[in-house]
């Protein structure tokens, strides 16, 4: 008899970093278990895992495929037109490659690789992210094996006997960096936006600041801009004579965590991920453009919980955002009770379990 082959795993999906890296983070996990499995992330033209997917060493194949939801006329036939034959190209390239299971991370750009699997008869999961699913995983949870959620609150919208809530995935070296414990001996505000949508936050901390300037010395502040942002708080923190840490993009966001008592972001699902993984208490800020407004339904979920303050967009001031700060700089036990209930919202080892859960399910 031959040898047994190798575990061989597709994911699917992508388009931003909230579908993509809890889906690095659980592919790293599976390599972990077995160096040796084979996995294959598949995307659609022009999205971000065309960038990111190559830096992590895994092989990626891109259709061209569109997202359907409100789109209308010839646009909609065009868009369907392109799923259909995507779907057929899946089917293709699944033959070829005969994997074992395909994982859906999310997007529409999953669509076709998860339905082409489940037509062949190969076991499929998806990842579900946020609070509110979205079109696509909504309708592929009807039939997968699997659904592996973030949120109890998005439970109700996926069959209850295949759903088991297990976390996001958060990528390993964030969980390596939590563990060594904190770094920083000031007060470490740690302000960022998020891969879409940071000049708001960017100008209403740079407004914040005026509001605090009694207590700015005790402050540290760890920035980033984005790099459309970066020169113009450059200037202005140069202009206030303030000392500050700016960057366009932090590469070890473990670190950066690691010595922040607050955070203030958007609340995308995998900047919350790593925040509760980390137990951070957090000023979030939602991208009111984000599908469904599925960000303000991510953070509400955190403030219901006691883990963080919401601002929607169109409330946030300086003064709005300094007050926040203030509250909790001057309440340190409001801030401590922050921080525990985030950690009990974290779940560092969701890629392990979702990981160990889908190894019985293909075995």
């Amino acid at each position: 008899m031959g040898a047994k082959r190798s575990l061989r795993l597709v994911f699917a999906g992508g388009g931003t970093g909230g579908h993509l890296f809890p889906a690095i983070a659980l592919a790293e996990e599976f390599k972990r278990k077995d160096p040796n499995v084979e996995i294959t992330f598949v995307g659609g033209a022009g999205g971000l895992e065309e960038k990111i997917v190559p830096k992590y060493g895994y092989p990626l194949k891109v259709f061209n495929v569109e997202g359907i939801k409100r789109r209308r006329g010839l646009s909609k036939i065009r868009a369907l037109m392109k799923a259909a034959r995507s779907t057929l190209e899946a089917i293709k390239f699944l033959r070829s490659m005969r994997p074992d299971g395909v994982v859906g991370c999310g997007s529409y750009s999953s669509a076709p690789v998860v339905t082409a699997a489940r037509l062949l008869g190969i076991r499929t999961a998806i990842l579900e992210q946020n609070a509110l699913p979205g079109l696509t995983n909504k309708l592929l949870g009807r039939f997968v094996d699997r659904v592996y959620i973030a949120f109890e609150e998005s439970r109700r919208f996926f069959p209850g006997g295949r759903t088991i809530l297990s976390g996001n995935p958060v990528r390993r070296d964030i969980i390596r960096k939590l563990e060594d414990g904190r770094v920083a001996d000031k007060f470490t505000i740690l302000v960022f936006g998020g891969s879409q949508g940071a000049t708001a936050i960017n100008a209403a901390f740079l407004d914040a600041i005026e509001f605090l300037t009694d207590i700015w010395s005790a402050l540290r502040v760890v920035h980033q801009t984005g790099n459309e942002g970066y020169d113009m708080a450059v200037a202005a923190y140069k202009r206030k004579n303030l000392k500050i840490e700016a960057f366009r993009f932090i590469e070890d966001m473990g670190t950066a965590y690691n010595s922040a008592d607050l955070v203030i972001c958007r609340a995308g699902a995998t900047s919350l991920a790593e925040i509760t993984a980390a137990g951070l208490a957090a000023i979030l800020i939602p991208y009111p453009f984000a599908a469904d407004d599925h960000q303000a339904v991510n953070a509400r979920c955190l403030e219901k919980a006691g883990a963080a303050i919401m601002i929607k967009q169109d409330k946030l001031t300086g003064a709005a955002l300094a007050e926040a700060i203030r509250r909790l700089y001057n309440d340190r036990q409001s801030l401590r009770t922050m921080r525990e209930r985030s950690k009990a919202m974290g779940r560092p080892r969701a890629a392990q379990e979702i990981a160990e859960n889908l190894l019985r399910i293909l075995n």
